[in-house]
């Protein structure tokens, strides 16, 4: 597939600094050019970034993926979820 040149991208990325920011704690943005590459790992879908959080939103799911330095961290436990659920009806036994 065509993800081995994007995980070398963020690599190289993270391996030079994460870019041209003023110095450490300063959150450096998403190249936007990785998102038409970026798909949620759980569904395969497409995600859309949210500059105001610095995440990556799967509306389908409900979930953000947190981008940290410019790097999306992708990993489903370190998703958070972004709507409220009640607890599945016939979760509970009878």
């Amino acid at each position: 597939g065509g993800g081995r040149g994007v995980a070398a991208l963020l690599l190289r990325r993270a391996a030079s600094g994460g870019g041209q920011g003023p110095g450490p704690g300063t959150a450096q943005p998403l190249d936007p050019s990785l998102l038409q590459f970026l798909v949620c790992p759980l569904s395969k879908r497409p995600l859309r970034y949210e500059e105001a959080t610095q995440e990556l939103i799967n509306e389908e799911l409900g979930i953000a993926y947190p981008i940290i330095d410019g790097i999306p961290h992708m990993i489903p436990e370190a998703a958070r979820t972004t709507r409220k659920e009640p607890p599945a009806e016939g979760s509970k036994q009878p």
